[in-house]
């Protein structure tokens, strides 16, 4: 894993908990053209942080997932 995908991961964990790295998988897969989640570079960040606020509104409240979404679009690697 990336050390960019390991940040995400430990960004996305207090909002969504173990489910974390599945939806995230799933959310660099499905919607960002095959993206392999331990494998995500800066370049990735607009798209997964526009996904994230997209599907996390739907399993999680749109203010917190707002929030996570303007996290993640802000990290970067180490």
């Amino acid at each position: 894993m990336t050390p960019l995908a390991q940040k995400v991961l430990e960004t996305t964990t207090p909002y969504l908990g173990p489910a974390s790295k599945i939806f995230l998988d799933r959310q660099t897969k499905r919607h960002m053209n095959g993206v392999i989640f331990d494998y995500l570079e800066k370049d990735h960040l607009p798209d997964l942080s526009r996904w994230v606020l997209i599907s996390a509104g739907l399993l999680i409240d749109k203010t917190k997932a707002q929030e996570l979404s303007e996290k993640i679009s802000t990290l970067h690697a180490a």
